[in-house]
């Protein structure tokens, strides 16, 4: 039946001006909504309807006159009346016409659209439901965030649906049984959900937030502070000195240093520099897609154990994360460690029998760039007339002949030691060609290329990343893992899709370009607003994100050294990936979904465990330096802003609820933690910050970053 109009009459709701300052210098109203645009669902009518209307929605929760509606947790901002906002414009408000129209309402922002609906005999007009801000030039001014207007066919008329919604992720994800018809409605936000945007892109972009970091992000705005991060020149890692590989017994014996096998045969002092680097350097987004990075073209510290090879490895990411992913690919190509650890480094043309090795043939291939499977732009497999996926390339002759093109490399030349057709392990520069080593045969490449036979190794291999990096999967196949990343573990093919078109196409005819890639994944709109509303959408915070946002939203003082002894204990042992494959596979499935979750891969009872174990030693214990490290001194979190709110336990849960979780705070998670703050005496106000600050963030609504 259809859903009939309600007498019902309008209700002056309060609000109240509030000093936003540069929160809304963009140019957005500085007032609070106040209106709230709540959500329903019939199941038997497979319909979606939204009301304004306070004693509308009391009368659908209650069942009264039509039954069978219930809440989608989906809700917005709005105006009630037409003087709360000098921008707000009417949302008129039809129902389909009994007999002749759709047993649905619709409703709209744009003036000439409601005109014309007005004059169809199909709809009727009940209302202006609210008011609201329209899209200028097809985008919402800062202070508001998009609505989204899907159209469900039916089978007929009469069962056809329109849904409005602020997240888009929800939208694609319910492709394609409703048509996107795209941006018809900007919410003016209120300021508790600026702020949570901003603590979203700073979740995102950098280590983690705190108020210094928060109060310039909600000065400046996104792409300012996004474009100030593109610009920040790269921090450094330590210079470490040489070591000669698999001397350690004979060598360290003759150092200076007394931790000569911890400081220079493992990766010690690297790993104290990530994290003490992450905790307070200025060029957060580019370490965290340096970090990125790294965790897609793999090295590993098991079998690269040389602190001084392993930080030339990784400056590598740092020093090109905005760079050319052609670039990066070469420079990762030629680096020595990459050559020693996937057997690049003295790898020869055919001889005595001996093929060449096809082991980074075959990683650069299937990790560092296409994948085994043909995909779309949105990273869908590409299917052949039988619905099986096609393979990216041939197992023999392709992987054979990128093996034959990487041959004829060797460690660079030691200072003072005359150069061999194999130099000795070193990793203090690139590898070196050998041209002798060479095969210069011709070879079959990605998509049929072959590299005509007589060029020489620099030409062959030059071409041969030029071939990986022009193929179609690239975009997306890099581009999803960097979303994985950053933003969420399971993105839509549709963000996808614009992120590979970044890739493709910087804006100026330039392909790879990561400046633009990075900036598309930041501020795509499924990265951005103040409303994420799509179960599926956020991530588990890895252990070194969990460990250092933590320590930043206290402004905490580290040499790196107790991060360092965590992060293997939380499942993440830093630079020590178990194989090539990472820490953990981008296409892990949550167990009992078939969602993505790479993350949740490492986390098993006993690293959920350290992880409380990690936030209980954060907030209460002392953690001295270490004194075998000269300049060490240890990890000093800062407690006095949280110890001056401890007062009022209510204020402390909101700062946190803000700082740590961008307001998402649920009542019973509050109602559970107020008892146990409030059994602290007020007089240890700094007992109250450190328990509740404890609670927060090893809460479940904090590990799963959304």
């Amino acid at each position: 039946m259809p859903f009939p109009p309600f007498a019902r009459k309008t209700r002056v709701l309060a609000f109240a001006t509030v000093a936003l300052g540069a929160v809304y210098a963009q140019g957005a109203a500085a007032i609070e909504p106040t209106a709230s645009v709540i959500e329903y669902y019939n199941a038997s009518l497979n319909h979606f309807f939204i009301t304004a209307y306070a004693d509308e929605a009391a009368m659908l929760d209650q069942g009264v006159i039509v039954p069978g509606w219930t809440r989608t947790g989906v809700t917005w901002s709005a105006w009630a009346n037409p003087g709360d906002s000098a921008t707000g414009v009417p949302v008129c408000r039809f129902f389909g016409t009994p007999g002749i129209g759709p047993n649905s309402h619709f409703y709209t922002a744009d003036a000439n659209e409601c005109a014309v609906v007005k004059q169809n005999p199909g709809w009727t007009f009940e209302a202006i439901a609210f008011y609201i801000d329209a899209p200028q030039s097809g985008a919402c001014n800062a202070g508001t965030t998009p609505i989204y207007r899907s159209f469900y066919p039916g089978a007929d008329v009469s069962q056809s649906n329109h849904r409005f919604l602020p997240d888009l992720t929800m939208f694609e994800h319910m492709a394609p049984a409703s048509i996107l018809e795209g941006l018809v409605m900007c919410s003016p936000l209120s300021a508790a959900q600026v702020q949570a945007d901003a603590i979203r892109l700073l979740e995102q972009s950098t280590f983690g937030p705190n108020d210094t970091s928060l109060a310039h992000v909600q000065t400046i705005g996104t792409q300012a502070f996004l474009n100030e991060q593109l610009a920040a020149p790269a921090s450094q890692y330590p210079a470490l000195k040489y070591v000669p590989a698999g001397q350690q017994a004979t060598f360290c014996p003759t150092d200076p240093d007394p931790q000569c096998p911890r400081d220079y045969y493992s990766l010690f002092l690297l790993q104290n520099a990530f994290f003490a680097n992450a905790l307070t350097a200025n060029d957060q987004l580019r370490q965290r897609v340096a970090f990125a990075l790294s965790q897609i073209l793999v090295t590993s510290g098991l079998d690269v154990n040389f602190a001084y090879g392993m930080a030339t490895y990784q400056q590598i990411f740092r020093d090109n994360a905005f760079g050319n992913y052609e670039d990066i690919l070469t420079k990762v190509t030629l680096s020595s460690v990459m050559g020693d650890y996937l057997n690049m480094v003295n790898n020869d043309k055919p001889a005595n029998g001996v093929s060449p090795n096809e082991n980074y043939a075959r990683e650069v291939l299937q990790l560092f760039s296409t994948g085994v499977w043909e995909l779309n732009q949105d990273g869908t497999r590409i299917l052949d007339a039988g619905g099986a996926p096609i393979p990216t390339y041939d197992q023999d002759d392709t992987i054979e002949g990128f093996a034959h093109v990487f041959t004829g490399w060797t460690y660079p030349v030691l200072p003072g030691v005359p150069a061999r057709t194999h130099n000795p392990k070193n990793f203090l520069g690139d590898m070196v060609p050998v041209d002798a080593n060479h095969d210069k045969s011709a070879k079959t490449l990605l998509n049929g290329v072959t590299l005509p036979a007589g060029q020489s190794i620099q030409s062959d291999l030059n071409d041969a990343i030029h071939n990986i990096f022009t193929h179609p999967n690239v975009g997306p196949f890099i581009g999803k893992q960097l979303i994985q990343k950053l933003v969420t573990g399971d993105p839509t093919p549709q963000y996808v899709s614009r992120v590979a078109a970044a890739f493709n196409n910087n804006g100026q005819g330039v392909r790879g370009d990561m400046r633009a890639v990075v900036n598309a994944i930041l501020t795509d709109p499924e990265a951005r607003g103040a409303i994420k509303l799509d179960a599926g959408y956020g991530k588990l915070r890895e252990p070194a994100l969990f460990m250092a946002a933590a320590a930043r939203a206290l402004n905490t003082a580290s040499d790196g050294v107790y991060f360092q002894q965590q992060s293997a204990q939380l499942g993440q042992n830093l630079f020590n990936p178990a194989s090539v494959f990472n820490y953990y596979p981008p296409t892990y499935v949550l167990p009992g979904t078939s969602a993505l979750a790479p993350e949740f891969a490492i986390q098993n009872s006993s690293t959920a465990i350290n992880r409380y174990n990690f936030g209980n030693t954060l907030s209460f214990a002392t953690i001295a330096p270490l004194p075998t490290l000269p300049g060490a001194i240890g990890t000093r979190p800062d407690w006095t802003a949280l110890s001056a709110l401890a007062g009022d336990p209510n204020a402390l849960l909101d700062k946190l609820n803000m700082l740590l979780l961008h307001g998402t705070m649920p009542a019973a998670m509050r109602a559970s933690i107020l008892p146990a703050v409030n059994a602290i005496a007020a007089t240890d106000p700094l007992t109250r910050a450190k328990t509740t600050f404890y609670l927060v963030v090893t809460s479940p609504q904090y590990q799963v970053e959304r």
